[in-house]
């Protein structure tokens, strides 16, 4: 069910999005908001409503895209939450049909439904209060009843079809450590001083470059203090830090100086190490030694990984299962 919208569509969306407020598609007249862009069974999903339930999403792609990028992130959006929509009349035509035929199960959606306005009724003080904020928002309390009436409904039977079926053995979480068992193993990290004479500094001259470094490097020897020398002696950066670099700043050098300063110990400092820029003294602040999780520390995180790769599953089987008995047609 591939849809491309086209250009106008795409600068009309961002217009409206951009230039009104949460909802408000006025610029999509231009192209009616009541085109319809998709039918299922005897429902109907047109543009306005669409571009409604996609605004939000669109707001923030364009604080992150421009130009082409942030059109084809729009046209991902409409046709993510197109699918969205269609799933989601999907699943209120199954619970309709579950629950309108049995008048105890329809007595239970009211009492979830009633206790969860009486809640949000509470929590802003007042009934009036309630109606003042959603008016505010741009929210019909009476379409968001009917919303939350239906959210309740398919809750009851995602869980019935989905959330109670998932079962994920003990063994299926050992299975998934071993195999993914880099994503667990926590890499050798250094945090260091550095001192850096540059050629630049010192007319490319580099007999007089090193002669400096090495003079810094009898200061070491002796025991000063190595932040002290950095801010005195480095021309490189942080050396108002005295040198400081942190753990990804580490991870970001040349290979041949970041293998140098992977082989120092805690408060070991290096030799006077040469590159293209200058010369380099490393002093190892915190060595964090490599390290992998072991399987009690992350089979948590394990079942909630493998959790929802099963709900998600389950759902996509679920709904596709309804689908086959609805005509769904999504208009070009």
């Amino acid at each position: 069910m591939h849809i491309r919208y086209n250009v106008v569509l795409l600068l009309s969306v961002i217009f409206s999005v951009a230039t009104s407020s949460y909802g408000a598609v006025s610029e999509l007249n231009k192209i009616s908001v009541n085109s319809v862009r998709a039918i299922v069974g005897d429902d109907i999903i047109t543009q306005g409503e669409l571009v409604r339930h996609a605004a939000v999403a669109i707001r923030e792609a364009q604080g992150r895209y421009k130009g082409h990028e942030l059109a084809d992130k729009i046209d991902e959006i409409l046709k993510n939450t197109l699918e969205e929509m269609i799933n989601r009349k999907i699943l209120v035509k199954e619970a309709n049909r579950i629950f309108g035929t049995n008048a105890a199960a329809m007595k239970e959606v009211q009492n979830d439904l009633d206790s969860f306005l009486k809640g949000a009724v509470n929590k802003v003080g007042s009934l009036s209060k309630y109606y003042e904020i959603a008016e505010a928002q741009g929210i019909n309390p009476i379409e968001k009843k009917n919303e939350l009436k239906e959210d309740i409904m398919i809750d009851k039977i995602m869980k019935e079809h989905v959330y109670n079926r998932v079962k994920i053995q003990p063994k299926l979480l050992r299975r998934y450590y071993c195999e993914n068992i880099d994503e667990f193993r926590q890499k050798k990290e250094v945090k260091l001083r550095h001192i850096m004479i540059k050629f630049s500094s010192h007319n490319n001259n580099r007999e007089e470059t090193l002669s400096r470094a090495q003079q810094v490097m009898r200061h070491i020897i002796k025991g000063d203090d190595f932040a002290t020398l950095a801010r005195q002696y480095s021309e490189g950066p942080h050396a108002e830090e005295g040198g400081l670099w942190s753990f990804e700043e580490v991870s970001e050098l040349r290979k041949d100086l970041r293998d140098v300063v992977y082989s120092l110990k805690d408060n070991e400092y290096s030799r006077v190490v040469e590159s293209p820029v200058g010369y380099h003294i490393f002093k190892a602040e915190l060595v964090k030694p490599e390290e992998t999780q072991d399987f009690q520390e992350v089979q948590d995180e394990i079942y909630q990984r493998i959790y929802r790769e099963e709900i998600s599953r389950l759902k996509k089987q679920y709904i596709n299962s309804l689908k086959e008995g609805v005509f769904i047609k999504i208009v070009q």
